[in-house]
């Protein structure tokens, strides 16, 4: 069976001499530990030959590789739920329902953010347009690579 190992892109490794350095706030003394939130990006998925970009995935749609991470806006007053798949359009369940392949509804609270790692799987469908889905903007994926 294929290990999976995340990996970044190009240019973007960061020093790790360096990484203290950056966590730490000169003004406050210590390490930096404030939640300031993530920066989100759009799914994006070809309309009419041409790329469109949307947060609703209630219809399936593909990202761009796995090992993405996934930030959900329950913008309803009721449970919802996100079914994640790898290589198919996978088709939404309730919230911890489950299906013959192992999938599952991830429950997303009602008015409440839901944060989701979707680790080898690059499909993802919701219960309802009321859940907004977004990329947690990341450069890194997952490659499979063979098992030494």
């Amino acid at each position: 069976m294929p290990k999976n190992i995340r990996q970044t892109q190009g240019q973007n490794v960061y020093d790790p001499s360096n990484i203290d350095a950056l966590e730490f706030s000169p003004a406050a003394g210590s390490k930096k530990v404030s939640e300031v939130g993530r920066s989100l990006l759009p799914l994006k998925y070809i309309s009419g030959g041409a790329v469109a970009y949307t947060t609703d995935a209630s219809t399936a749609r593909a990202l761009d590789n796995p090992g993405k991470n996934l930030a959900v806006y329950n913008n309803s007053g009721t449970v919802g739920s996100i079914t994640l798949n790898a290589g198919s359009a996978p088709t939404s369940l309730a919230a911890g329902a489950t299906n013959a392949s192992g999938g599952v509804g991830i429950a997303c609270i009602p008015n409440a953010w839901t944060y989701i790692a979707c680790n080898s799987n690059n499909w993802v469908i919701s219960s309802a347009s009321t859940l907004l889905v977004y990329l947690i903007d990341d450069e890194t994926n997952i490659k499979q690579e063979a098992k030494y």
